[in-house]
């Protein structure tokens, strides 16, 4: 085979998504989102979420994963409250 190895195992691996919303509370409506590989943490798509919205945002609630200085930063440059609990292990 000319020096060449050839794979003939076929890897079935599948590839985990998540997908991040961003909802109206008051009217249950996705206001926008976001897809990411599973290994992705969550606080490192709040700027994306933030950032793709085109509409003025008072107040922000999420779990204990988005209380990093990232997420509380761009908050504040956004001028958005934020309502975020202490991670677990806090």
């Amino acid at each position: 085979m000319n020096g060449k190895h050839v794979n003939t195992i076929k890897e079935n691996r599948r590839i985990w998504r998540k997908l991040h919303f961003a909802v109206d509370v008051s009217t249950h409506e996705v206001i926008t989102a976001e897809v990411s590989l599973v290994f992705v943490g969550d606080n490192k798509l709040s700027p994306t979420l933030l950032n793709l919205l085109q509409r003025k945002i008072q107040q922000v609630s999420t779990d204990g994963a988005y209380d990093t200085k990232v997420c509380h930063h761009v908050l504040k440059n956004k001028g958005i409250t934020p309502s975020i609990p202490p991670p677990s292990n806090a």
